[in-house]
């Protein structure tokens, strides 16, 4: 599964309905998509070197607004559709840890699980199923969202170049480290969420 969506990510990349795709990626991974928007965002940031800042600033917005939809989804419908995603990525079980250590450390723990390879929808669900205040989840979302894709869409306009020659030569390399990252992830949840 995880390869068959890296490979429709990065076609989409490719055409012309890149960026449409991008953000619509950014926006859905928040709440439910298992991958993240980072491959898609390096080769668009690659092949468009002059508008690096416009998708950081596009897929921050979408990001964001996809978080509130997960807090939505925790806060509406935990038990209908936000308990399904929990069991599917198995954090059911540290829910009930993770909502508490939510409700004492909201503003740090969003912040810095947006930085990592964890899957962030989990906090977004537990975010709102703790009903953490709308405003500590919008600004804590906002500083880690705006912060890893302006850092990633930096990264990609400087080596980009290189980068893209690397994942076209190399497509089972990348797809190798693209499932590793979320594999990591969901390690990382395991262990720490």
């Amino acid at each position: 599964m995880v390869e068959k969506l890296y490979n429709w990510m990065m076609r989409q990349a490719e055409s012309k309905n890149a960026v449409k795709v991008l953000l619509f990626v950014s926006f859905i991974e928040r709440s439910f998509f298992p991958l993240p928007p980072d491959p898609l965002i390096a080769i668009v940031v690659a092949k468009n070197k002059n508008k690096a800042m416009y998708y950081a600033i596009m897929c921050t917005l979408a990001s964001v607004i996809g978080g509130f939809l997960g807090y939505y989804i925790g806060y509406e419908f935990f038990e209908l559709i936000g308990s399904k995603i929990l069991i599917f990525y198995g954090q059911m079980d540290k829910f009930e840890t993770t909502v508490k250590t939510l409700n004492d450390w909201a503003f740090w723990i969003i912040c810095a699980k947006g930085l990592t390879p964890i899957p962030y929808k989990i906090i977004t669900i537990a975010s709102g199923f703790a009903k953490i205040d709308l405003v500590t989840f919008g600004v804590a979302s906002m500083i880690t969202r705006s912060m890893r894709f302006t850092i990633l869409s930096l990264l990609c306009k400087k080596f980009g170049g290189p980068i893209l020659n690397f994942m076209e030569e190399n497509k089972k390399i990348t797809l190798a480290i693209v499932i590793l990252t979320v594999v990591v992830g969901f390690l990382l949840v395991k262990l720490l969420v």
